[in-house]
Protein backbone atom coordinates (compact mmCIF):
# COMPACT_ATOMS: atom_id res chain seq x y z
CA UNK A 1 0.00 0.00 0.00
CA UNK A 2 2.81 2.40 -0.13
CA UNK A 3 2.59 3.69 -3.67
CA UNK A 4 -0.29 5.31 -2.09
CA UNK A 5 -0.69 8.13 -0.46
CA UNK A 6 -4.08 7.77 1.94
CA UNK A 7 -3.91 11.21 2.88
CA UNK A 8 -4.04 12.75 -0.64
CA UNK A 9 -6.64 9.88 -1.61
CA UNK A 10 -8.46 9.58 1.25
CA UNK A 11 -9.47 5.63 2.39
CA UNK A 12 -13.05 6.05 1.62
CA UNK A 13 -12.66 7.53 -1.95
CA UNK A 14 -11.40 3.76 -2.74
CA UNK A 15 -13.38 0.48 -2.86
CA UNK A 16 -10.65 -1.86 -1.25
CA UNK A 17 -10.79 -4.29 -4.55
CA UNK A 18 -10.04 -1.89 -6.42
CA UNK A 19 -7.54 -0.62 -4.62
CA UNK A 20 -5.83 -3.87 -4.11
CA UNK A 21 -6.11 -4.21 -8.07
CA UNK A 22 -4.29 -0.69 -8.40
CA UNK A 23 -1.83 -1.67 -5.89
CA UNK A 24 -0.66 -4.74 -7.72
CA UNK A 25 -0.69 -3.19 -11.12
CA UNK A 26 1.91 -0.08 -9.93
CA UNK A 27 4.07 -2.83 -8.45
CA UNK A 28 3.94 -5.47 -11.15
CA UNK A 29 3.54 -2.94 -14.52
CA UNK A 30 6.38 -2.30 -16.45
CA UNK A 31 4.64 1.25 -17.48
CA UNK A 32 5.64 4.04 -15.97
CA UNK A 33 2.41 5.06 -14.32
CA UNK A 34 1.60 7.92 -12.22
CA UNK A 35 -1.26 9.80 -10.46
CA UNK A 36 -1.13 13.51 -9.74
CA UNK A 37 -4.00 15.37 -7.72
CA UNK A 38 -5.32 18.21 -8.99
CA UNK A 39 -2.18 20.74 -7.91
CA UNK A 40 0.29 18.53 -9.73
CA UNK A 41 1.80 16.96 -6.87
CA UNK A 42 2.42 12.99 -7.11
CA UNK A 43 -0.19 10.99 -5.12
CA UNK A 44 1.32 7.58 -6.52
CA UNK A 45 3.52 6.01 -8.69
CA UNK A 46 5.02 2.35 -10.28
CA UNK A 47 8.23 1.66 -9.73
CA UNK A 48 9.52 1.99 -13.69
CA UNK A 49 8.64 5.67 -13.36
CA UNK A 50 9.93 5.98 -10.16
CA UNK A 51 13.11 4.76 -12.04
CA UNK A 52 12.54 6.99 -15.07
CA UNK A 53 13.44 10.13 -12.44
CA UNK A 54 16.40 8.77 -11.01
CA UNK A 55 14.98 8.01 -7.88
CA UNK A 56 15.09 4.87 -5.60
CA UNK A 57 11.89 4.42 -4.15
CA UNK A 58 8.67 6.27 -4.65
CA UNK A 59 8.63 8.19 -1.27
CA UNK A 60 11.06 10.23 -2.66
CA UNK A 61 8.01 11.19 -5.32
CA UNK A 62 4.68 11.36 -3.54
CA UNK A 63 3.74 14.53 -2.01
CA UNK A 64 6.19 16.09 -4.98
CA UNK A 65 5.75 18.63 -8.05
CA UNK A 66 7.73 17.68 -11.55
CA UNK A 67 9.81 21.08 -10.28
CA UNK A 68 10.85 19.45 -7.09
CA UNK A 69 11.97 15.58 -8.40
CA UNK A 70 12.95 16.39 -11.96
CA UNK A 71 16.74 17.46 -12.80
CA UNK A 72 16.30 18.88 -16.33
CA UNK A 73 14.53 22.13 -15.24
CA UNK A 74 13.24 22.62 -18.90
CA UNK A 75 11.71 19.32 -19.50
CA UNK A 76 9.53 19.61 -15.40
CA UNK A 77 8.26 22.71 -16.90
CA UNK A 78 7.19 21.22 -20.35
CA UNK A 79 4.89 18.50 -18.39
CA UNK A 80 3.54 20.62 -15.66
CA UNK A 81 2.52 23.14 -19.04
CA UNK A 82 1.15 20.00 -20.56
CA UNK A 83 -1.11 19.02 -17.78
CA UNK A 84 -2.39 22.16 -16.90
CA UNK A 85 -3.36 22.33 -20.76
CA UNK A 86 -4.95 18.67 -19.92
CA UNK A 87 -6.93 20.09 -17.21
CA UNK A 88 -7.88 23.23 -18.66
CA UNK A 89 -8.79 21.04 -21.96
CA UNK A 90 -11.34 18.73 -19.70
CA UNK A 91 -9.98 16.19 -22.49
CA UNK A 92 -7.82 13.13 -22.47
CA UNK A 93 -4.57 12.89 -24.09
CA UNK A 94 -4.14 9.61 -26.26
CA UNK A 95 -0.64 8.10 -27.01
CA UNK A 96 1.21 11.40 -27.65
CA UNK A 97 4.91 10.91 -28.02
CA UNK A 98 7.21 13.08 -25.79
CA UNK A 99 10.62 12.93 -24.65
CA UNK A 100 11.27 11.04 -21.50
CA UNK A 101 14.29 11.53 -19.09
CA UNK A 102 18.02 10.20 -20.87
CA UNK A 103 19.62 6.88 -20.01
CA UNK A 104 23.26 6.85 -20.04
CA UNK A 105 23.32 10.35 -22.91
CA UNK A 106 21.00 8.81 -24.42
CA UNK A 107 17.59 10.32 -26.30
CA UNK A 108 14.46 8.54 -24.86
CA UNK A 109 10.84 8.44 -25.88
CA UNK A 110 7.67 7.75 -24.45
CA UNK A 111 4.00 7.16 -25.72
CA UNK A 112 2.26 8.81 -23.04
CA UNK A 113 -1.94 8.42 -22.37
CA UNK A 114 -3.03 11.11 -19.63
CA UNK A 115 -6.78 10.41 -18.11
CA UNK A 116 -8.86 13.16 -16.27
CA UNK A 117 -9.86 11.82 -12.71
CA UNK A 118 -13.10 12.92 -11.47
CA UNK A 119 -15.18 12.74 -8.47
CA UNK A 120 -18.40 11.69 -8.39
CA UNK A 121 -19.49 15.34 -9.09
CA UNK A 122 -17.80 15.27 -12.22
CA UNK A 123 -15.21 18.00 -10.63
CA UNK A 124 -11.54 17.29 -11.58
CA UNK A 125 -9.16 15.65 -8.79
CA UNK A 126 -6.46 14.90 -10.65
CA UNK A 127 -4.50 13.08 -13.75
CA UNK A 128 -3.50 9.15 -14.35
CA UNK A 129 -0.46 8.63 -16.63
CA UNK A 130 0.53 5.42 -18.18
CA UNK A 131 3.99 6.22 -20.23
CA UNK A 132 5.19 3.32 -22.66
CA UNK A 133 9.18 3.59 -23.28
CA UNK A 134 9.07 3.47 -26.97
CA UNK A 135 12.68 4.42 -27.79
CA UNK A 136 13.37 1.38 -29.74
CA UNK A 137 10.44 2.19 -31.77
CA UNK A 138 10.57 5.62 -32.09
CA UNK A 139 14.06 5.05 -33.94
CA UNK A 140 12.93 2.55 -35.96
CA UNK A 141 9.88 4.56 -37.07
CA UNK A 142 11.88 7.55 -37.82
CA UNK A 143 14.58 5.50 -39.87
CA UNK A 144 12.19 3.90 -41.59
CA UNK A 145 10.16 7.36 -42.69
CA UNK A 146 13.32 9.11 -43.93
CA UNK A 147 14.03 5.42 -46.04
CA UNK A 148 10.67 6.29 -47.62
CA UNK A 149 11.02 10.00 -47.73
CA UNK A 150 14.23 9.01 -49.70
CA UNK A 151 12.33 6.78 -51.80
CA UNK A 152 9.52 8.87 -52.65
CA UNK A 153 11.71 12.36 -53.15
CA UNK A 154 14.49 10.32 -54.94
CA UNK A 155 17.35 12.79 -54.27
CA UNK A 156 19.25 14.35 -57.17
CA UNK A 157 21.98 11.82 -57.99
CA UNK A 158 20.14 8.86 -57.21
CA UNK A 159 18.30 7.86 -60.40
CA UNK A 160 16.72 4.50 -59.52
CA UNK A 161 15.52 3.23 -55.95
CA UNK A 162 13.76 -0.53 -54.83
CA UNK A 163 11.73 -0.99 -52.33
CA UNK A 164 11.73 -4.80 -51.40
CA UNK A 165 9.64 -7.10 -49.03
CA UNK A 166 11.64 -9.77 -48.05
CA UNK A 167 9.47 -11.67 -45.97
CA UNK A 168 6.94 -11.61 -48.61
CA UNK A 169 9.97 -11.56 -51.69
CA UNK A 170 7.88 -8.67 -53.71
CA UNK A 171 9.04 -5.07 -54.89
CA UNK A 172 6.41 -3.01 -53.31
CA UNK A 173 7.76 0.08 -55.17
CA UNK A 174 10.40 1.57 -58.00
CA UNK A 175 10.94 4.91 -58.73
CA UNK A 176 13.51 5.69 -61.67
CA UNK A 177 14.29 9.48 -63.44
CA UNK A 178 16.84 9.09 -66.47
CA UNK A 179 20.17 10.86 -66.74
CA UNK A 180 21.60 11.60 -70.08
CA UNK A 181 19.24 9.09 -71.89
CA UNK A 182 19.24 5.98 -70.20
CA UNK A 183 18.35 5.13 -66.66
CA UNK A 184 18.10 1.26 -65.02
CA UNK A 185 15.46 -1.21 -66.10
CA UNK A 186 12.15 -1.37 -65.06
CA UNK A 187 11.26 -4.57 -63.23
CA UNK A 188 8.22 -6.44 -61.97
CA UNK A 189 9.25 -8.75 -59.89
CA UNK A 190 12.99 -9.87 -57.79
CA UNK A 191 13.86 -12.05 -59.95
CA UNK A 192 13.44 -9.87 -62.84
CA UNK A 193 15.38 -7.41 -61.22
CA UNK A 194 18.50 -8.87 -60.48
CA UNK A 195 18.37 -10.75 -64.01
CA UNK A 196 18.49 -7.52 -65.14
CA UNK A 197 21.71 -6.73 -63.23
CA UNK A 198 23.54 -8.95 -63.57
CA UNK A 199 22.79 -8.73 -67.75
CA UNK A 200 23.89 -4.90 -67.32
CA UNK A 201 27.43 -4.96 -65.52
CA UNK A 202 30.69 -4.09 -67.22
CA UNK A 203 32.52 -6.40 -65.10
CA UNK A 204 30.75 -9.55 -64.69
CA UNK A 205 33.04 -10.75 -62.36
CA UNK A 206 32.63 -7.93 -60.38
CA UNK A 207 31.52 -8.45 -56.12
CA UNK A 208 28.02 -6.92 -57.43
CA UNK A 209 27.98 -9.18 -60.19
CA UNK A 210 28.32 -11.83 -56.94
CA UNK A 211 25.77 -10.53 -54.71
CA UNK A 212 22.71 -10.05 -57.29
CA UNK A 213 23.52 -13.75 -58.55
CA UNK A 214 23.22 -14.94 -55.01
CA UNK A 215 20.28 -12.57 -53.96
CA UNK A 216 17.67 -14.47 -52.62
CA UNK A 217 15.49 -13.81 -49.40
CA UNK A 218 17.51 -16.57 -47.37
CA UNK A 219 20.63 -14.43 -48.10
CA UNK A 220 19.67 -11.31 -47.04
CA UNK A 221 18.17 -12.88 -43.98
CA UNK A 222 22.09 -14.03 -43.22
CA UNK A 223 23.18 -10.63 -44.00
CA UNK A 224 20.80 -8.86 -41.53
CA UNK A 225 21.27 -11.87 -38.82
CA UNK A 226 24.83 -10.87 -38.60
CA UNK A 227 24.11 -7.34 -37.49
CA UNK A 228 24.47 -5.68 -40.39
CA UNK A 229 22.12 -3.03 -41.40
CA UNK A 230 23.49 -1.83 -45.23
CA UNK A 231 26.90 -2.43 -47.71
CA UNK A 232 27.42 -0.86 -50.78
CA UNK A 233 29.30 -1.40 -54.51
CA UNK A 234 30.41 0.57 -57.07
CA UNK A 235 30.65 0.04 -60.18
CA UNK A 236 30.29 0.53 -63.87
CA UNK A 237 26.63 -0.35 -64.96
CA UNK A 238 25.45 -0.74 -68.95
CA UNK A 239 21.86 1.71 -69.09
CA UNK A 240 19.02 1.16 -70.95
CA UNK A 241 20.65 3.53 -73.92
CA UNK A 242 24.06 1.44 -73.55
CA UNK A 243 25.54 3.74 -72.49
CA UNK A 244 27.93 3.40 -69.25
CA UNK A 245 27.87 4.84 -65.80
CA UNK A 246 29.84 4.33 -62.60
CA UNK A 247 27.20 3.20 -60.12
CA UNK A 248 26.90 3.62 -56.29
CA UNK A 249 24.74 1.27 -55.11
CA UNK A 250 23.38 1.25 -51.93
CA UNK A 251 21.65 -1.94 -49.86
CA UNK A 252 19.88 -0.76 -46.77
CA UNK A 253 17.94 -2.83 -44.34
CA UNK A 254 14.91 -1.62 -42.48
CA UNK A 255 11.99 -2.95 -40.03
CA UNK A 256 8.25 -2.41 -42.14
CA UNK A 257 6.79 -0.84 -39.04
CA UNK A 258 3.22 -1.91 -39.90
CA UNK A 259 3.46 -5.53 -41.05
CA UNK A 260 7.29 -6.06 -39.31
CA UNK A 261 8.36 -7.26 -41.99
CA UNK A 262 11.95 -7.01 -42.91
CA UNK A 263 12.82 -5.12 -46.05
CA UNK A 264 15.70 -3.51 -48.21
CA UNK A 265 15.62 -0.86 -50.03
CA UNK A 266 18.17 -0.20 -53.31
CA UNK A 267 19.09 2.60 -54.60
CA UNK A 268 21.59 3.57 -57.59
CA UNK A 269 23.43 6.77 -57.82
CA UNK A 270 25.18 8.20 -60.42
CA UNK A 271 28.99 8.87 -59.80
CA UNK A 272 30.35 9.11 -63.56
CA UNK A 273 31.65 12.79 -62.75
CA UNK A 274 33.01 11.56 -59.38
CA UNK A 275 35.02 8.93 -60.71
CA UNK A 276 36.47 10.87 -63.73
CA UNK A 277 37.66 13.63 -61.02
CA UNK A 278 39.12 10.52 -59.29
CA UNK A 279 40.80 9.00 -62.48
CA UNK A 280 42.52 12.40 -62.72
CA UNK A 281 43.86 12.09 -60.00
CA UNK A 282 44.88 8.81 -60.16
CA UNK A 283 46.57 9.59 -63.78
CA UNK A 284 48.56 12.56 -62.62
CA UNK A 285 50.18 10.37 -60.23
CA UNK A 286 51.18 7.86 -62.54
CA UNK A 287 52.30 10.61 -65.45
CA UNK A 288 55.92 12.60 -65.16
CA UNK A 289 55.23 15.70 -64.94
CA UNK A 290 56.94 17.42 -67.61
CA UNK A 291 56.42 15.02 -70.69
CA UNK A 292 53.45 14.05 -69.47
CA UNK A 293 53.80 10.11 -70.50
CA UNK A 294 54.08 7.40 -67.79
CA UNK A 295 56.71 7.98 -64.82
CA UNK A 296 59.36 5.69 -64.12
CA UNK A 297 57.67 3.85 -61.23
CA UNK A 298 54.48 3.61 -62.90
CA UNK A 299 56.16 1.94 -66.67
CA UNK A 300 58.29 -0.13 -64.18
CA UNK A 301 54.88 -1.67 -62.22
CA UNK A 302 53.19 -1.84 -65.97
CA UNK A 303 55.83 -3.93 -67.55
CA UNK A 304 55.99 -6.12 -64.78
CA UNK A 305 52.32 -6.59 -64.87
CA UNK A 306 52.15 -6.82 -68.21
CA UNK A 307 55.46 -9.93 -68.21
CA UNK A 308 52.64 -11.55 -65.61
CA UNK A 309 49.81 -11.67 -67.08
CA UNK A 310 51.24 -12.37 -70.20
CA UNK A 311 54.11 -14.34 -69.87
CA UNK A 312 53.06 -16.90 -72.71
CA UNK A 313 53.39 -14.06 -75.21
CA UNK A 314 56.64 -12.58 -76.51
CA UNK A 315 57.33 -9.16 -75.57
CA UNK A 316 60.27 -6.34 -76.30
CA UNK A 317 61.88 -4.36 -74.28
CA UNK A 318 63.14 -1.00 -76.22
CA UNK A 319 65.50 1.39 -73.87
CA UNK A 320 66.34 5.21 -75.71
CA UNK A 321 68.53 7.75 -74.76
CA UNK A 322 69.76 10.57 -76.63
CA UNK A 323 73.30 11.41 -77.35
CA UNK A 324 75.36 14.46 -76.18
CA UNK A 325 72.15 15.81 -74.52
CA UNK A 326 74.22 17.75 -71.29
CA UNK A 327 75.70 19.37 -74.10
CA UNK A 328 72.05 20.64 -75.33
CA UNK A 329 71.71 22.22 -71.84
CA UNK A 330 74.84 23.59 -71.31
CA UNK A 331 74.56 24.88 -74.89
CA UNK A 332 70.86 26.45 -75.05
CA UNK A 333 69.68 25.94 -71.81
CA UNK A 334 67.74 23.44 -69.57
CA UNK A 335 64.24 25.28 -71.04
CA UNK A 336 65.77 23.91 -74.48
CA UNK A 337 66.50 20.76 -73.43
CA UNK A 338 63.40 20.08 -71.72
CA UNK A 339 61.36 21.23 -74.64
CA UNK A 340 63.27 18.39 -76.40
CA UNK A 341 62.94 15.91 -74.58
CA UNK A 342 59.04 17.04 -74.38
CA UNK A 343 58.88 16.70 -78.16
CA UNK A 344 60.34 13.20 -77.71
CA UNK A 345 57.94 12.09 -75.42
CA UNK A 346 55.37 12.73 -78.08
CA UNK A 347 57.10 11.33 -80.44
CA UNK A 348 57.60 7.96 -78.60
CA UNK A 349 53.71 7.92 -77.84
CA UNK A 350 52.30 8.49 -81.17
CA UNK A 351 55.06 6.48 -82.79
CA UNK A 352 53.64 2.98 -80.49
CA UNK A 353 50.15 1.50 -79.89
CA UNK A 354 48.14 2.36 -77.40
CA UNK A 355 48.47 -1.66 -75.73
CA UNK A 356 52.60 -0.17 -75.65
CA UNK A 357 54.16 0.49 -72.38
CA UNK A 358 56.10 4.19 -73.18
CA UNK A 359 57.15 6.19 -70.00
CA UNK A 360 60.37 8.47 -69.10
CA UNK A 361 62.54 6.67 -66.79
CA UNK A 362 64.69 9.36 -65.84
CA UNK A 363 66.70 12.40 -67.60
CA UNK A 364 66.84 11.65 -71.14
CA UNK A 365 66.48 7.91 -70.90
CA UNK A 366 63.18 6.28 -72.30
CA UNK A 367 61.78 3.03 -72.30
CA UNK A 368 59.00 1.32 -74.07
CA UNK A 369 57.72 -2.49 -74.18
CA UNK A 370 56.45 -3.54 -77.91
CA UNK A 371 53.66 -6.05 -76.15
CA UNK A 372 52.53 -9.21 -78.09
CA UNK A 373 55.31 -8.95 -80.61
CA UNK A 374 55.59 -12.14 -83.82
CA UNK A 375 58.90 -12.05 -84.14
CA UNK A 376 62.11 -10.11 -83.60
CA UNK A 377 62.12 -8.32 -87.28
CA UNK A 378 58.86 -6.89 -86.25
CA UNK A 379 60.56 -5.31 -83.94
CA UNK A 380 63.76 -4.26 -85.99
CA UNK A 381 61.78 -2.23 -88.30
CA UNK A 382 59.38 -0.30 -85.67
CA UNK A 383 63.36 0.28 -84.46
CA UNK A 384 64.56 1.57 -88.29
CA UNK A 385 61.18 3.76 -88.36
CA UNK A 386 62.03 5.36 -84.78
CA UNK A 387 65.59 5.59 -85.20
CA UNK A 388 64.49 7.81 -88.48
CA UNK A 389 62.08 9.76 -86.64
CA UNK A 390 64.05 10.83 -83.84
CA UNK A 391 66.85 11.48 -85.88
CA UNK A 392 64.33 13.86 -87.78
CA UNK A 393 64.00 15.71 -84.30
CA UNK A 394 67.76 15.86 -84.07
CA UNK A 395 68.17 17.91 -87.05
CA UNK A 396 67.09 21.37 -85.42
CA UNK A 397 69.96 20.76 -83.42
CA UNK A 398 72.92 20.32 -85.53
CA UNK A 399 75.66 22.16 -83.90
CA UNK A 400 75.01 19.76 -80.75
CA UNK A 401 74.94 16.63 -83.07
CA UNK A 402 71.88 15.39 -80.86
CA UNK A 403 71.15 12.06 -81.88
CA UNK A 404 69.90 8.63 -80.59
CA UNK A 405 70.91 5.73 -79.20
CA UNK A 406 68.68 2.34 -78.59
CA UNK A 407 69.38 -1.12 -76.91
CA UNK A 408 66.42 -3.79 -77.31
CA UNK A 409 65.97 -6.76 -75.46
CA UNK A 410 63.41 -9.66 -75.88
CA UNK A 411 60.78 -12.09 -73.47
CA UNK A 412 61.07 -14.85 -72.79
CA UNK A 413 64.99 -15.47 -74.36
CA UNK A 414 66.48 -12.51 -72.99
CA UNK A 415 64.97 -13.03 -69.03
CA UNK A 416 61.73 -13.50 -67.76
CA UNK A 417 62.01 -10.87 -65.36
CA UNK A 418 62.33 -6.91 -66.40
CA UNK A 419 65.70 -6.84 -63.67
CA UNK A 420 66.82 -9.41 -66.32
CA UNK A 421 65.40 -7.55 -69.60
CA UNK A 422 66.91 -4.29 -68.44
CA UNK A 423 70.48 -5.90 -67.58
CA UNK A 424 70.56 -7.01 -70.98
CA UNK A 425 68.93 -4.12 -72.92
CA UNK A 426 71.27 -1.53 -70.81
CA UNK A 427 74.41 -3.48 -71.90
CA UNK A 428 72.73 -3.07 -75.65
CA UNK A 429 72.68 0.21 -75.14
CA UNK A 430 76.34 0.94 -74.20
CA UNK A 431 76.97 -1.33 -76.99
CA UNK A 432 75.62 1.22 -79.05
CA UNK A 433 76.82 4.47 -77.21
CA UNK A 434 80.74 2.60 -77.08
CA UNK A 435 80.61 2.03 -80.80
CA UNK A 436 79.54 5.62 -81.76
CA UNK A 437 76.23 6.51 -80.88
CA UNK A 438 73.07 7.12 -83.06
CA UNK A 439 72.85 3.43 -83.72
CA UNK A 440 70.24 0.13 -82.48
CA UNK A 441 71.76 -2.85 -80.51
CA UNK A 442 69.76 -6.13 -79.76
CA UNK A 443 70.64 -8.00 -76.74
CA UNK A 444 71.54 -11.13 -78.05
CA UNK A 445 73.76 -10.20 -80.57
CA UNK A 446 75.62 -7.93 -77.80
CA UNK A 447 79.11 -9.48 -77.15
CA UNK A 448 80.29 -7.20 -74.65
Amino acid sequence: MKNISKESMGENKLDAIVRAVFCTMLENTRDMVFVKDKNLQYVAASLPFVKMVGKEKTEEIVGHTDGEIFEDKQLAQRYVADDRKLIRGNKNLINYIEPITEEQGSARYGSTSKYILRDETGECIGILGITKDITRDYHVRQHYQQELKYLFELPEDAYAVSYIDVDDWRIISQRRRRIQNGTLQACNTVEELCRAAVASFVDPKCEAADFYRGFTAKMLRSIYAEGRSSLSFEYQRYLTDSSISWVHNDIRFLTDVDSGHLCVMLSANDISAQKQEEEKWIMAAKMDKMTMILNRDTTMDMIRQVLLDNSEKKHALLMIDVDNFKKLNDTLGHQAGDEFLIKLAHTLKDNFRKQDVVGRIGGDEFWVLMRDIESVDQVLQKSRELYDIVMQLCEGYKKISLSGSMGISFYPQDGRKLDELYEKADKALYEAKRNGKAQVVLAHTNKG
